[in-house]
């Protein structure tokens, strides 16, 4: 009897035990917080992104003036990332010009309010995609120090999940839109669409990642994800991608129990990483002033 309520008991356990399936929202989001934390300048092997979210790879790019583009180009790589950057932009827009119609504040005021309002949105997000991710819990902790290469390579090596195509609903039928397609990168996906299911870890970039095609004047170049992120990782960490990737191959074959951040011996950079995103002041001491998270970092 005994062992029949143990049983019992895990049987209606598990449910609450399996992994979270990653979603294609879950895609964008953790796409455009890494270009929010990170910008690898490859000349001087530098991060030109601050290391907290502010959204200033939206509101601070081009001196704000590309705010309604979407910001940095690299936001509107691929149809997932733009749909999220679009979301927050349109949120944004329509903050400031509520706070605008109430003739009780300047230009300035009104973006200054609209955009922490848009920054807490997307920590709403960022929170929600991180566990899903991770099937880890976000960190209750803040931390003021930089960000690492270290972190960024282990947000490379995320690149296994990343989908090579997806399923649209386009003129009454479903199609397949391939991710890497850059002449498909601007596209608006639907909350549907984006609520879809990707493949799980499996330890491979899909094959549309091997040979994507940068758009230039006057030629085409054509580009490895997998290469790129292999040297960057070989040459900033002390980490090796095929074997990260072997250990992503290993998490993603159990369907129940474990997470990235202490099932995989690199993933607690993760957790150091988006600690330090949430910090409400900068590494040089000064406060962010557009982060409403009340952890206190140190």
């Amino acid at each position: 009897m005994k062992l029949l309520s143990v049983l019992l008991l895990l049987l209606f356990s598990i449910p609450a035990l399996a992994k979270k399936p990653v979603r294609v929202v879950d895609i964008g989001v953790m796409g455009l917080a890494s270009h929010d934390l990170f910008q690898w300048n490859a000349q001087t092997r530098e991060n030109e992104e601050n290391g907290r979210f502010d959204l200033s790879t939206i509101f601070d790019y081009a001196n704000g003036t590309k705010i309604y583009q979407g910001g940095n180009p690299k936001n509107s790589s691929n149809a997932a990332v733009y749909s999220i950057t679009q979301n927050l932009v349109s949120f944004y827009a329509g903050k400031k010009a509520t706070l605008l119609m109430s003739r009780q504040m300047t230009e300035e005021q009104a973006h200054i309010i609209a955009r922490q309002q848009t920054v807490a949105f997307f920590m709403g997000m960022v929170i929600e995609s991180y566990e899903r991710f991770t099937n880890a819990r976000f960190p209750n902790y803040a931390l003021a120090q930089s960000v690492t290469d270290d972190e960024q390579g282990v947000m490379r090596a995320l690149h296994d999940i990343l989908p090579g195509k997806i399923y649209v609903n386009r003129n009454f039928s479903q199609q397949q839109l391939e991710v890497t397609d850059f002449k498909l990168a601007m596209n608006q996906l639907s909350p549907t669409e984006m609520m879809q299911y990707v493949k799980f870890f499996d330890g491979a970039y899909d094959e549309e990642y091997l040979h994507v095609v940068i758009p230039g004047f006057p030629d085409s170049r054509v580009i490895n994800l997998k290469e790129i992120d292999q040297n960057f990782i070989a040459e900033q960490t002390n980490y090796n991608l095929d074997n990260m990737l072997r250990e992503l191959h290993f998490y993603g074959k159990f369907p129940f129990f474990g997470n990235i951040v202490e099932f995989t011996s690199f993933g607690y950079h993760l957790e150091s990483l988006f600690a330090k995103g949430i910090c409400n002041k900068y590494v040089d001491g000064s406060p962010n002033p557009w982060n409403s998270v009340s952890i206190e970092c140190y």
